[in-house]
């Protein structure tokens, strides 16, 4: 029995040539209109006026540290990217990279801190599942 995915990858072929390099310009516009569009969203329901500032720096801290985490990541993405890779499975990778940056886009605005950390470790989550259909990974990215 396979899964709807399962089959839409079979009937997916890899994309190769002039597309890959479009495909990695398309995440990189992707991570920054979506940190644009959460921050603008997010910012007016900002809780840091009513705290200490100290930890204001303190959450912005551990946020930074998500951050790279989430830099890492998007890397990996970016690298895989430039590889022949089914539609679908580009596509996963780039919705769970678009759904870390805008948890951490909204958890340094402070505005829902559990929620918002809800997102980040969904997203690196759906990183995860979304490897496991990728054919590539597994077959060692030989050309």
């Amino acid at each position: 029995m396979t899964s709807v995915l399962d089959r839409a990858l079979v009937r997916s072929t890899p994309v190769t040539g002039d597309h890959l390099l479009v495909r990695r310009v398309a995440l990189v516009f992707a991570i920054a209109a979506t940190a644009a569009v959460t921050i603008v969203a997010t910012a007016p329901f900002s809780a840091a006026d009513g705290m200490d500032p100290d930890l204001v720096r303190l959450l912005h801290a551990m946020v930074g540290i998500k951050g790279i985490i989430a830099l890492a990541a998007a890397a990996l993405v970016y690298w895989r990217l430039g590889h022949p890779i089914a539609r679908p499975v580009a596509i996963g990778y780039g919705t769970a990279i678009c759904v870390s940056t805008a948890a951490l886009a909204w958890l340094w605005t402070l505005a829902s801190i559990p929620l918002g950390s809800l997102c980040f470790y969904g997203s690196l989550a759906g990183l995860i599942l979304v490897g496991r259909f990728d054919s590539g990974i597994s077959t060692g990215l030989r050309r």
